[in-house]
Formats: C-alpha cells, sequence, structure tokens
C-alpha cells in the first residue's frame, strides 16, 4: 500500500485479501466536531504535545469507520467520509508539514500497539482531563476486543446525555501486528472531494 493504496479501497470493496481469503469487516460510527481529522496513538504519546490535524479538512459531521480484519489482525482502518470510490491518492499530512519537513517519513508512530480516529477538538479535550481514566477505558476494551473498534463517547468528553451522549468521539483499534510507523492516506474523487482517510498496517501479504 505504501506506493498503490488503492489496493486496500478494492479490499474493502470485495472483503477478500491477497491471497483470496475472506476478510471481515467491523464497522462504527465516528463524530468529527470540526472535521480537523487526528490518527494517532491514543496511549503511547504525551498529551502535553497535542498531534497536529492533517491538512486535508472535511466538512464536520457523522462519518463511518470501517476496520478490515485478515486473520484476527486490524489490516487497515477507513474513515469514510463519501461512498464513493477514491480516483486518486495522497498522503494525509499532519499541520506541520504543511510548509516544509519530510513527507517521506510522514506517519504515526505507535509505542502501545493502538491506532485511532478522532478530531482535533475532542483529543484537545481529552488532553485537559486530569488522571488517565479514558486511557485505562480504551486499554481494557482493547483487551477483550482485538479484532474490532473500541470507542470513547461524546459524553465521557463534554458531559452530554441522551442520543448526542452516545455518539462517539474517538475510534480506537489494535494497530496490525504491533508497534511501527503507520502512513494515513486520503482517497479522492475525480472532482476532488475526499472520499476516505486510510491508516495502512502493512499486512501487505495476508
Amino acid at each position: 500500500m505504501q506506493d498503490d493504496p488503492i489496493e486496500y479501497d478494492e479490499r474493502f470493496a470485495l472483503g477478500t485479501s491477497a491471497n483470496g481469503a475472506e476478510c471481515a469487516i467491523e464497522r462504527t460510527w465516528l463524530l468529527l466536531p470540526t472535521g480537523r481529522v487526528v490518527a494517532m496513538d491514543p496511549l503511547g504519546g504525551r498529551h502535553d504535545d497535542l498531534p497536529a490535524p492533517f491538512v486535508q479538512v472535511v466538512p464536520a459531521g457523522r462519518y463511518r469507520v470501517d476496520l478490515l480484519v485478515m486473520d484476527g489482525l486490524i489490516a487497515a482502518a477507513r474513515l469514510c467520509i463519501r461512498d464513493e470510490s477514491a480516483a486518486s491518492w495522497e498522503q494525509a499530512l499532519p499541520g506541520h508539514l504543511r510548509d516544509g519537513g519530510d513527507a517521506e517519513v510522514a506517519g504515526y508512530d505507535v509505542n502501545a500497539g493502538t491506532g485511532c480516529f478522532t478530531d482535533e477538538q475532542t483529543f484537545r479535550r481529552l488532553s485537559e482531563e486530569s488522571g488517565s481514566g479514558w486511557q485505562l477505558t480504551l486499554l481494557e476494551d482493547l483487551a477483550w476486543m482485538r479484532d474490532g473498534p473500541t470507542v470513547i463517547p461524546r459524553s465521557e468528553v463534554d458531559g452530554s446525555s441522551g442520543d448526542e451522549g452516545d455518539e462517539n468521539v474517538l475510534v480506537a483499534f489494535p494497530s496490525g501486528e504491533g508497534d511501527g510507523t503507520y502512513r494515513t492516506w486520503v482517497g479522492r474523487t475525480r472532482g476532488g472531494e475526499i472520499t476516505c482517510f486510510v491508516t495502512d498496517f502493512l499486512l501487505h501479504d495476508a
């Protein structure tokens, strides 16, 4: 996928791996209050050093998250913005690479075997919380849900209740075979609209 991310786009659509074996698709939903997407390891970094959101911004809203599961491991995670196939791909670049930086090494470092999608506003609010209760919740959920997502609902971030409080504002998942550096790609339609963000966990031969 490093050179041709459309390969995973086709796997999501067909539900088969490179060797023809069937894949499972796990799905959930994510609320993006600002549309400024963050992909990162939510457990392995310092939360006084906030991650930069991607320069590719989407409208605020509720979007589907698909996890491609191969042999019990998550091979890729996709944040779906539009239900259309991608005609072209580009790297999802954090803001600090907008005017410089090494795009060849763009990606996020995983030190706790976990990746996620969230919104810049959500993670900023989580980082301001005292203690790490939300991190412990993710760890506990991931311990028994190794091939699926675990989430943080909106109510845990801003105290909202009812249907609004049930919205997922962070979706976390195991990162392939574990720690490493993983790129996220942005798919676009022929007209240039963003269709999805896909994080590749490098299980190319599965």
